[in-house]
């Protein structure tokens, strides 16, 4: 029986009818930044069903998965993959309306960065369920209004927020690498913890990660972790120094000077055996590294480890590399004039209709025929249904250029929508959401500081003991693991005294967070990414009507007493010839 304590933590609302079946789908990265673990997320989530009376049918956990998109995250896969085994997809849109209500069904996680902070797969993702009538619950951002438009418009401007940190964590993370690799052995902190090194300026040969064919790695003290302000814990920074490695240099030599010689993978591998087998000598031959320089982080380091081999080697072989590749593939094709990118980029797409008979409204869909003689390329033109299949006879609408009409309701958005004024009623229930997520790192924090607490004293104990007892190994594995759990727990509080805002801060959506999230719609309408620009026009335009030569633009922008604002603005519709 669930004691209830995290029930506090999340929503206090539930969208689903008591008895309505639910999937639980959780994930944490294993590491620092993550926000809440595994076990918390399942027992929350059981507290949430169990009060709202939900029938919880399985659990998809993938537990230690550190990845801002879906590649390593087989469980999510899985349940993605079993939901749409039993939910088909449903485009009409009353017909999906009506499967919510009479067969309801929801998928439940912990906040939005856990389907992924990449916003358009995240939010692809919830579009894919919520389009086979499946409801979405997210515990800890209650964004349920009451109005759908509200609702819709706080989970996007959250969608971007959470690629926003995402990209800063990231801008962080590589940052700090950077600094890392760029040591030199000149370097104060370094030399205060190695004494006595010969000091020549150049590098020391730190990367992260795995270490090339040829070196191997040393492990050496660079300084000492700092974990709180201004504090150091006296714990060694230890990091990876790469170095020749007596047993694979020579055949390493061997094996460039043999590609140099025009021997095949085959042949190499043969002589040499460096890998398991050929496939590992394609990246070998593509290494930096063996001239001496390493690519890291979009920079060379030039001298930054010793040469293998003379830089005409490497040369040569990237030249050859280029050569067979080009012969493979044939003559490249232009970024913009790729198959893709030119034809699958419509950003209207089920929102026209047409408004000629009156009081019926039709779908229009897109074709395209070849341009005209001497003219490249297709003409891509929405067409009323009920007009090409009654040809002509029952509707008499003409062929609208879906070029004109797409810059069309671009250029209403961006001058009549996406600004301040229209946006600004967002703010309170945006701020809100916000305020939610730094109150639940505040409870987190308490929660943290009380384990912590436990941890030290148990560390204590266990000290006790090994100075009563003397050294034993079940008491060096119970002062380990209690170690282990410390760390944990000092890296997951600092990231949440991190998330932690003061509530003067976020009292209010502040201009400049707007203007970001504005900046990144316009962006993307204005020739940015397609499919950020096709989501930003769905979330805002209900649906466009053709009638008498002119267009109607349909909101789901929220104003105060009403969800549509019809007549917005008539649109210029002439035809492209």
């Amino acid at each position: 029986m669930s004691d209830n304590r995290y029930l506090h933590l999340v929503r206090h609302d539930c969208p689903l009818s008591p008895g309505t079946h639910v999937v639980v789908y959780c994930r944490d990265s294993g590491g620092e930044e993550q926000d809440r673990s595994i076990t918390q997320q399942i027992e929350t989530a059981r507290e949430y069903c169990q009060h709202h009376n939900l029938v919880l049918e399985r659990t998809y956990l993938d537990e230690a998965r550190q990845s801002s998109n879906t590649e390593r995250r087989d469980q999510l896969k899985e349940m993605l993959f079993d939901l749409h085994q039993r939910f088909r997809t449903i485009h009409d849109r009353h017909k999906r309306e009506k499967a919510v209500t009479e067969k309801p069904f929801g998928v439940i996680f912990w906040k939005s960065n856990r389907l992924g902070r990449d916003s358009i797969e995240a939010s692809n993702i919830k579009t894919d369920l919520r389009l086979r009538a499946i409801t979405i619950i997210d515990l800890v951002t209650s964004a349920n209004t009451g109005n759908a438009a509200v609702d819709g418009l706080i989970e996007a401007f959250q969608l971007w927020k959470d690629e926003q940190d995402l990209d800063e964590i990231s801008h962080n993370a590589r940052r700090g690498l950077a600094d890392l690799v760029g040591t030199r052995d000149n370097d104060s902190e370094f030399l205060k913890y190695n004494p006595g090194w010969p000091s020549t300026g150049g590098y020391l040969g730190l990367v992260p990660g795995g270490v090339p064919t040829g070196f191997k790695g040393e492990r050496i003290q660079i300084g000492v972790h700092e974990r709180k302000k201004g504090k150091k814990t006296g714990e060694a920074h230890i990091v990876q120094r790469i170095v020749p490695d007596p047993e694979t240099w020579d055949r390493c030599r061997l094996a460039w000077e043999m590609r140099n010689n025009g021997a095949s993978f085959g042949q190499i591998h043969k002589a040499t055996h460096l890998f398991k087998n050929i496939n590992g000598y394609d990246t070998f031959f593509s290494n930096l590294i063996y001239v001496g320089d390493l690519e890291y982080g979009g920079k060379v380091y030039e001298g930054f480890v010793p040469a293998l081999i003379p830089r005409d080697w490497y040369d040569s072989e990237q030249k050859r590399r280029a050569e067979r590749s080009a012969k493979r593939s044939g003559k490249p094709t232009a970024a913009q004039d790729e198959p893709r990118r030119v034809g699958n980029d419509y950003l209207l797409s089920g929102l026209v209709f047409c408004g000629a008979k009156e009081g019926e409204e039709h779908p229009m869909h897109i074709e395209s025929i070849p341009s005209k003689k001497g003219k490249q390329g297709k003409y891509v033109f929405f067409i009323c249904t009920t007009a090409k299949n009654s040809r002509g006879v029952s509707c008499e609408r003409k062929r609208l250029s879906l070029r004109n009409l797409e810059q069309t309701v671009i250029d209403t958005l961006i001058a009549q929508v996406l600004t301040r004024h229209h946006l600004r009623p967002l703010a309170q229930d945006l701020a809100k959401s916000l305020s939610e997520r730094s109150q639940d790192a505040v409870t987190r924090i308490g929660v943290i500081e009380g384990q912590l607490c436990e941890v030290r004293k148990a560390i204590e104990n266990v000290l006790d003991a090994i100075e009563k007892m003397g050294y034993a190994t079940h008491l060096q594995q119970r002062y380990d693991t209690r170690k282990r759990e410390e760390e944990e727990l000092l890296a997951e509080l600092s990231i949440m005294k991190a998330l932690h805002v003061k509530p003067q801060k976020i009292a209010r959506i502040t201009d400049q967070m707007l203007d970001g999230w504005i900046e990144h719609m316009r962006a993307a309408l204005e020739g940015g990414d397609r499919a950020i620009a096709r989501r930003t026009i769905q979330q805002f335009v209900a649906k466009i009507v053709i009638k008498n030569g002119a267009g109607t633009l349909y909101y789901t922008f929220p104003f105060t007493d009403e969800l549509y604002m019809s007549s917005f603005g008539n649109l210029d519709l002439r035809e492209e010839l």
